[in-house]
């Protein structure tokens, strides 16, 4: 069915009502009582001040009488949808006191922006059983109907403003972004092509997509295979070897490795919170030599100085500053200073990068191992222009490799790192401002499973947890107590993450969202086969280990049927958005990729108010972050039809017209949200015939659409 208007048109009549809307607010006033009828006897005299402000309904009462606890607010938005609030609403008491509105209280109403839109309101005084106010707060448009249909029948999208049609009246039309195109071999006509990583259909947010009490999303959608087992979304080749990564600023990461010839390189891009990355700008730096393997290490000490170390070419280590600006460009401060107390690792594919730890924008620690097995904590004076110098230094005897420091609280910093008998210790220090070092207590807290390459995170208050493997390459995460004064108490908390022999190496563990952690990790040290691994897993405020999911893989096997993740180090980006670095297959290309972990909005999703996606094996649907699922190995490789209803009472899920699951969720608001609407959002595979509704269908009339498909317009009248 065509558009029942002009949709030109209708765009410049909506910019002009919108623009006319912000420009001038519209107040209504009614300075006298108007009875119904019947009604009773009493009167209630009242002057209430309505308008709008930032897109919602505020009210004053003036001059009169107060008015009671159960006095009624009824808004109509777009000559659609009502809402009736009670003043002895939690939401509406805090504007009041003792429970009435009294003279000069301003009230304002929780309803979504209402900015463009005609606003009406009523207010009763149920005492009297009198109308007190009513009359139009804004002029604007009005709708019939929220939400919009989508038949992706467009013979091709070239990535511009509103290519992807919406055929409701709402205009809601969208844009295709990445790489999303069409494909002739929908289900009804044409369809959207989704490659499960960037390609995604933007629509940018409206009143008329905000649903509040009810709602059906549904679509017809044809899942593929994934192109990883992970949720790769992009990945660069050609930055050398063991790359390093950090975050830098807003979008902006910096990452460091060892490029072909022993040289250094320092790369920046730009990392999107979809995860899509852009090369800015790379400089090389400094040089080793045979096997002298450079192992960079960069740390952020302000907000455009970064400390970077390496192994030079006489086998010292080098320390040199650069400022990376907020647009991702590089430059030289000339600053370098060299260590040579250090001694470096016989064993070259060994991991023996310092640990470096930023004290305050003046002081950094750094941590390595020196000569004769002598443990080395440093601290370095570093300007505002670079300059480096050193302040204070200490040595803890009998250790061997990967010291890795973290903060504890005020001025005390733990350092984790394996001794000559390979036992796992942790030493506390204080370090003050001015970069003076003072040992605390020194334990033991693995010398019965051993303990390699410790990755130290402060969980909450005295809480740390360590991932580490132990000598027979399994992974294990333990829970170890640091007080506020530096005294270490190894827990009895442990559990194994890995528990394959000779699949863990070199674990990385980091915060995710809440009590989510992530450690990744590679299969094997040095092997030129070994896989990239990524385990999700709760550690909890009190001390205590939570679930850990099973292994996800995310360096698959590829084209030539080998693979190599060596050195994996991982860095949030978002809540659900992660960018990993590591050493790919064949001449030690680095690689950079970011993925997805957790229940992520996707597919055809708002935010998390709701949310309708599916894969091989699975479909998911989701109002206000409640879940329902179905499982079904056949779901791939074939047109399905979805759906997704809430009524206010239950959220329910449909494949192919019939009712696969329900959970009751009664009386909750749909949450607003000011997020896009996204299609295809890592969905790999085909979407067709997307249509939302502001009510649940029955399962009859969705079943009318199964039977169908494409004649959806019929719903709205």
């Amino acid at each position: 069915m065509k558009n029942r208007r002009n949709t030109e048109a209708v765009s410049e009549i909506l910019g002009e009502v919108i623009l006319l809307a912000i420009a001038v607010t519209s107040i209504s006033i009614i300075y006298f009582q108007v009875l119904s009828t019947p009604g009773p006897t009493d009167t209630t005299n009242v002057a209430i001040i309505g308008e709008i402000e930032k897109g919602r309904p505020v009210f004053e009462l003036q001059r009169g009488e107060s008015l009671g606890p159960d006095t009624r607010i009824i808004i109509t938005s777009a000559g659609l949808t009502e809402e009736e609030f009670l003043l002895n609403d939690p939401v509406l008491q805090k504007y009041v006191h003792n429970q009435e509105w009294d003279i000069g209280e301003r009230i304002i109403l929780p309803v979504n922006d209402t900015t463009g839109i005609q606003v009406e309101a009523t207010i009763v005084d149920t005492k009297t059983n009198s109308i007190v106010f009513w009359g139009s707060l804004q002029k604007g448009l009005t709708f019939r109907y929220r939400g919009g249909i989508w038949h992706f029948n467009e013979t091709s999208w070239s990535g511009i403003r509103y290519d992807v049609k919406d055929s409701s009246d709402n205009n809601n039309h969208g844009i295709a972004l990445n790489g999303a195109s069409i494909t002739t071999n929908g289900k009804s006509k044409n369809a959207g092509n989704f490659n499960g990583f960037l390609n995604v259909v933007k629509v940018n947010t409206s009143w008329t997509l905000n649903m509040t009490t009810s709602i059906t999303v549904e679509a017809w959608m044809n899942p593929q295979p994934r192109k990883s087992v992970g949720d790769i979304i992009e990945s660069l080749t050609g930055f050398g070897y063991t790359p390093y990564v950090i975050h830098v600023s807003g979008t902006i990461y910096a990452v460091m490795s060892e490029d072909q010839g022993k040289i250094g390189r320092l790369f920046t891009v730009n990392i999107s919170d979809l995860g899509e990355i852009e090369r800015i700008q790379n400089v090389t730096l400094g040089r080793s030599t045979a096997q002298k393997t450079l192992r960079p290490m960069i740390t952020q000490i302000s907000e455009e100085l970064c400390l970077i170390s390496y192994n030079d070419q006489d086998g010292y280590i080098h320390l040199t500053t650069y400022f990376i600006f907020n647009n991702g460009s590089i430059k030289y401060t000339g600053n370098e200073k060299i260590c040579k107390d250090y001694q470096i690792a016989q064993d070259p594919n060994t991991p023996n990068r310092p640990s470096q730890l930023k004290i305050n924008e003046n002081i950094c620690a750094i941590a390595y191992w020196g000569k004769n097995n002598i443990g080395v904590l440093k601290t370095l004076s570093i300007s505002s222009n670079g300059n480096i110098k050193y302040v204070h230094n200490t040595t803890y005897p009998n250790t061997y490799f990967e010291p890795y420091l973290v903060y504890v609280t005020g001025d005390v910093y733990a350092l984790a790192f394996r001794n000559v008998s390979n036992y796992g210790i942790i030493k506390t220090f204080k370090i003050n401002s001015t970069g003076s070092i003072i040992p605390i207590d020194e334990k033991v807290y693995s010398n019965t499973q051993l303990a390699y390459q410790p990755c130290l995170i402060k969980v909450s208050g005295d809480v740390f947890a360590i991932a580490y493997r132990n000598d027979l390459g399994y992974g294990y995460v333990k829970i170890i107590r640091i007080s506020a004064n530096g005294i270490v108490n190894p827990s009895n908390e442990i559990k194994i993450f890995e528990n394959t022999a000779g699949e863990c190496y070199n674990p990385c563990l980091i915060h995710a969202v809440d009590d989510k952690y992530i450690i990744v990790y590679s299969s094997s040290d040095n092997s030129g086969e070994n896989r990239g691994y990524l385990v999700a897993l709760r550690l909890l405020n009190n001390g205590s280990i939570g679930s850990i999911d099973p292994r996800k893989e995310f360096e698959d096997i590829n084209e030539q049927k080998k693979t190599r993740c060596f050195d994996p180090i991982i860095v949030r980006i978002s809540d659900y958005v992660f960018v990993i670095s590591y050493e790919g297959f064949g001449n030690h290309p680095g690689k950079l990729i970011t993925l997805i972990n957790g229940k992520v909005p996707r597919g055809i999703c708002k935010g998390s108010s709701y949310v309708l996606f599916a894969n091989m094996t699975m479909v998911e649907g989701c109002i206000n972050n409640v879940y329902v699922s179905y499982y079904n190995n056949s779901l791939g490789l074939s047109w399905h039809h979805f759906a997704l209803t809430y009524d206010g009472m239950s959220i329910r899920l449909y494949v192919d017209g019939i009712k696969v699951n329900e959970t009751i969720y009664l009386y909750h608001r749909i949450k607003l949200t000011k997020e896009p609407l996204y299609f295809g959002r890592y969905f790999c595979g085909f979407l067709d015939e997307i249509a939302i509704y502001d009510k649940a269908l029955t399962q009859q009339q969705i079943q009318k659409h199964v039977a169908n498909p494409g004649v959806l317009e019929s719903f709205y009248l």
